[in-house]
């Protein structure tokens, strides 16, 4: 399974995780978890951080909360936001698979308000490798 089918798997599972409707290990795709590596590492990030990654995504909304954003927005933004703080793959290559994950399961111009918010959190991880 290619990076973007891994990323793909993850954001199904962030998303059916979303507000505990499911236990995480009773969601759907779990399994891959012990067979790929990246999606266990992305999603146990997510996990273990839920606040911290919740509040860099807030700090980019402008008129918006997290709540009030789709749950496909929210999710697609935990996934790549999550990625971008394991700062394990290159920031514009997470980004354009944020955008085009959510082309897939977004809105019409979901993918606009996604590239939005996550344009300048690479940024905010200069500022934090400067620190």
């Amino acid at each position: 399974m290619n990076r973007h089918e891994q990323r793909k798997k993850i954001f199904q599972i962030l998303f059916q995780i979303d507000h505990d409707v499911v236990q995480l290990n009773e969601a759907a795709f779990y399994e891959l978890l012990d067979d790929h590596p990246y999606i266990k590492d992305v999603v146990s990030y997510y996990e273990d951080n839920r606040q911290h990654v919740n509040d860099n995504i807030s700090k980019h909304l402008e008129h918006y909360t997290l709540e009030r954003i789709s749950k496909a927005e929210r999710n697609v933004l935990r996934m790549a936001i999550s990625e971008l703080l394991l700062q394990d793959s290159p920031p514009r290559v997470i980004i354009n698979e944020a955008v085009k994950i959510i082309k897939l399961y977004g809105g019409k111009d979901s993918y606009k308000f996604v590239n939005g918010v996550l344009k300048n959190f690479p940024d905010l991880l200069e500022e934090m490798d400067e620190k």
